[in-house]
């Protein structure tokens, strides 16, 4: 019998950035967690007229970080705000035990206080919500249980 892909996620948590917040948040999540073993892919929704190939097409993290944090560039906002311009949203997916929301240290610092029972991020989907505001909606869960097969000798 097929699991539900959305059945490990439970709790959703609506966060408002300012601009500054969220690029730190893009940047650890371009430049640190992109690498991360539980990192699976970006993601970004498809036009109207391509939606039978499905709602999102994969966008590649080398992509995301020319588009909105190139190096050496000055006016980081405004590539952001460029990105989100012609992109309505993006959309980031983690393997299925998630990320812990302690990876990235901007949802360390807000997601205990508004929704303690987010542990694990299984998905973060960023979108712009006015001028100076950026909307970011995490959807998760509690951690997963210890993998029991996992033999202790075998961690980093």
């Amino acid at each position: 019998m097929a699991t539900d892909p959305q059945a490990h996620i439970r709790e959703t948590l609506q966060l408002r950035l300012d601009a500054a917040t969220f690029k730190a948040l893009m940047r650890d999540l371009l430049f640190r967690e992109a690498g991360k073993p539980y990192f699976k892919q970006l993601y970004l929704p498809r036009q109207r007229w391509r939606r039978l190939l499905g709602d999102w097409q994969p966008l590649s993290t080398y992509e995301a970080e020319k588009a909105m944090l190139p190096v050496g560039g000055r006016q980081i906002d405004q590539h952001i705000r460029n990105f989100f311009a012609m992109n309505e949203r993006l959309q980031a997916a983690f393997q299925e035990g998630g990320m812990p929301v302690t990876a990235i240290f901007v949802l360390q610092q807000r997601c205990p206080q508004m929704n303690a029972a987010l542990e694990h991020v299984h998905r973060i989907e960023f979108a712009i919500h006015d001028e100076h505001h950026y909307q970011v909606d995490l959807h998760g869960g509690p951690a997963p249980p210890p993998d029991p097969n996992r033999d202790a000798s075998q961690e980093d």
